[in-house]
């Protein structure tokens, strides 16, 4: 088919060669978008070709996630792909129909939800099989597959998941925003969408800050409860974080940093947090001291790790390299941003350079600096 190669890719289960079919710059046009973000395409349907398949073992994966299978996740699957062995698996051609991209990507959500993969991954597959049914004018099952993604979407969030660069924690915010508006939850919807408008402008995409201001405004005017209750909704959170500040001797000076820095949404979900915190600790997070002893530390050094923390910071050639949020402790000598409290010790190789409380990912959370000596 004109438009379309074919790439081979090991299977990672049965270690047989697939030919996985790509699509050629040019294969299609967007015509339009969804205000989900939705492409309306003239020429080959890219949704069709997000998911591969296995045809020997039924092995099924993101496109870009084929080949990536760790051990554990293998042990989970074998039971799984030994029943679809036994029912046979689907032949699918290169050119594929809408019928075969809804099984490839049934196919690749059901193997996910056993494997515990990211809930990222999960979201986002389901609000592509949403789609699938959104062509085929299925608003039943489009309604119950985007119910899916809004809930990954929201683990994805509250867990702080490893984001796409292109995405961000604000353009999954909007994300969860609209499709709540999508599933008639308006009320969600507006407190997301709210959410994503006040975080600071340094901490989103001019993209997702304009659409999400779009939604926000739209929400305000049709919400069926009218914009009373989104201004008392407004005026209550603010009044509760205003009487903790008050009653904690916290400066006005203090709440406005806060809710300059973090947005009076976010302020509002993390007061159950900030009543257990310091006077001390509350400026601390306020004031984004992590970022900036962050930035002090980190000037002129390679920088390794969280892609979002990577675009804030200005990179460098120095060595040690500062890794950012790693998932272990690096094995050379390094600087190393983590939300893990690290070991240390009289024998121990790290040494902690700061460490205090901060608003992270959309969380309050306890932030260290260490120096690893090897």
């Amino acid at each position: 088919m004109e438009g379309i190669y074919t790439k081979k890719m090991v299977c990672p289960v049965c270690k047989q060669d697939v030919d996985v079919p790509r699509l050629k710059h040019g294969a299609y046009t967007i015509i339009s978008r969804d205000s989900d973000l939705h492409p309306w395409v003239s020429g080959v349907n890219p949704t069709y070709y997000l998911g591969v398949i296995c045809p020997n073992c039924g092995y099924a994966a993101l496109e870009s996630h084929f080949e990536e299978l760790k051990p554990d996740e293998l042990k989970k699957l074998l039971p799984l792909l030994a029943k679809k062995r036994l029912t046979g698996t689907k032949s699918i051609t290169v050119e594929r129909t809408w019928d075969d991209a809804l099984f490839i990507l049934l196919s690749v959500y059901e193997q996910y939800e056993v494997r515990g993969s990211d809930p990222y991954n999960l979201g986002y597959i389901a609000q592509n099989i949403a789609w699938l049914y959104r062509e085929k004018k299925d608003n039943e099952n489009e309604q119950t597959w985007l119910q899916k993604s809004v809930d990954y979407y929201l683990q994805a969030y509250e867990t702080s998941a490893d984001l796409p660069s292109t995405l961000g924690e604000a353009g999954l915010g909007y994300l969860i925003a609209d499709i709540y508006s999508r599933l008639g939850q308006y009320r969600d919807a507006l407190q997301w969408a709210s959410r994503v408008v006040q975080m600071p402008k340094n901490r989103k995409k001019v993209l997702f800050d304009q659409l999400s201001r779009e939604l926000w405004q739209n929400l305000r005017e049709n919400y069926k409860s009218g914009s009373n209750e989104e201004v008392n909704w407004n005026t209550t959170i603010r009044s509760e974080i205003q009487s903790f500040f008050q009653s904690e001797g916290l400066l006005t000076s203090t709440f406005d940093k806060l809710i300059k820095n973090i947005g009076l949404w976010a302020s509002g979900e993390n007061l159950q947090y900030l009543d257990h915190l310091k006077k001390e600790d509350v400026e601390a997070i306020a004031s984004f001291e992590w970022f900036d002893q962050l930035k002090d530390v980190s000037k002129g050094h390679k920088l390794e790790g969280d892609a979002f923390l990577i675009k804030l910071l200005p990179m460098g050639t120095e060595e040690p390299t500062v890794y950012l949020l790693p998932d272990a402790m690096p094995d050379s000598s390094a600087i190393v941003f983590t939300n893990k409290e690290p070991a240390t010790g009289m024998n121990s190789s790290v040494r902690v350079l700061w460490h205090g409380y901060g608003f992270l990912k959309g969380t309050i959370q306890t932030l260290y600096i260490v120096e690893v000596r090897k």
